[in-house]
């Protein structure tokens, strides 16, 4: 082998190895967490604040999606500050599929929860929740529980609240990527719905592929879940006043119930979102946050 081969080849390797270090140096940088604090779109000198520990440049595709906040989880927090607090208020929440549990710690902090547990199937993810709680200073009302849907951790929940909690409602936002995982969903919500006979879910989600929001909607007629559609006028991005959220794909919200309870108690449910006790006709019935009536 030739010297100019050798200084080649050596060449070579060194710049493999910066690349290489470059990369690792790029995704620890995207991993990295820290504090990042939210703001609540509220006309005031001093609007209620949220700090969570994430990692603010992680991107979908990194499969590691549990580890900051998004979009939908902003939107759905955006709701519950304004028109929706009511749902919050006094009650015991229950959030699927949490990741760091921005709007549970949002609901226990500033919206008058009685009681959160922060459900994932990562147990990494919730040791940071449980961190964001502490942080937040909520952690006396904060539990955490690893919850993978379509098996027995359900029992975990039950076993955490206690005989003492009855919970009210159940939060979700940005959980609807894969139509395979929802009979796994739907087991766990038909677990959850049988245990807790007054409970309701607000579902908060970006519509990136219409077919997968379709299937979800089929999946929760099939199941006996009523579903119905809180109207809200998104902010362009530009007017928003907190919580920043991208406009980039439309977020559906999702009023959930089971069909049983609307037959034998339906005034209730339906006093809650239409004023009145009028049949709302079919699982996919919209309705505005911001008058009551149907769309």
């Amino acid at each position: 082998m030739s010297l100019l081969q050798e200084i080649s080849d050596d060449l070579a390797n060194c710049f493999a190895g910066m690349l290489v270090k470059k990369a690792k140096d790029e995704m620890e940088s995207i991993q990295e967490k820290r504090p990042v604090t939210y703001t609540a779109p509220v006309m005031s000198s001093d609007p209620p604040t949220v700090t969570i520990l994430e990692a603010p440049n992680l991107l979908s595709s990194n499969g590691d999606t549990g580890n900051r906040t998004w979009d939908a989880a902003l939107f759905l927090a955006t709701f519950l500050s304004t028109d929706g607090r009511h749902f919050v208020q006094d009650k015991s929440i229950l959030e699927l599929g949490a990741g760091l549990g921005f709007v549970s710690v949002f609901c226990g902090k500033h919206l008058g929860a009685r009681h959160v547990l922060v459900t994932d199937a990562s147990e990494g993810v919730l040791c940071t929740a449980q961190q964001n709680a502490e942080l937040n200073g909520i952690d006396d009302i904060v539990n955490t529980s690893v919850l993978q849907w379509g098996t027995q951790d359900v029992d975990r929940v039950y076993q955490n609240g206690s005989d003492a909690v009855s919970y009210d409602l159940i939060l979700g936002s940005d959980m609807l990527y894969e139509p395979r995982d929802f009979p796994a969903l739907m087991s766990t919500l038909q677990d959850l719905f049988a245990h807790y006979p007054k409970l309701q879910m607000l579902i908060s989600s970006a519509v990136r592929r219409e077919e997968t929001l379709e299937s979800f909607l089929d999946s929760c007629n099939e199941n006996f879940f009523h579903v119905e559609r809180v109207l809200i006028d998104p902010r362009p991005e530009e007017e928003q006043l907190g919580f920043f959220h991208s406009t980039f794909f439309e977020i559906h919200i999702y009023l959930i119930a089971k069909k049983c309870r609307l037959m034998t108690n339906g005034r209730e449910f339906l006093d809650l979102m239409l004023g009145d006790d009028k049949n709302t006709g079919g699982p996919k019935t919209c309705v505005s946050a911001t008058t009551g009536q149907p769309a």
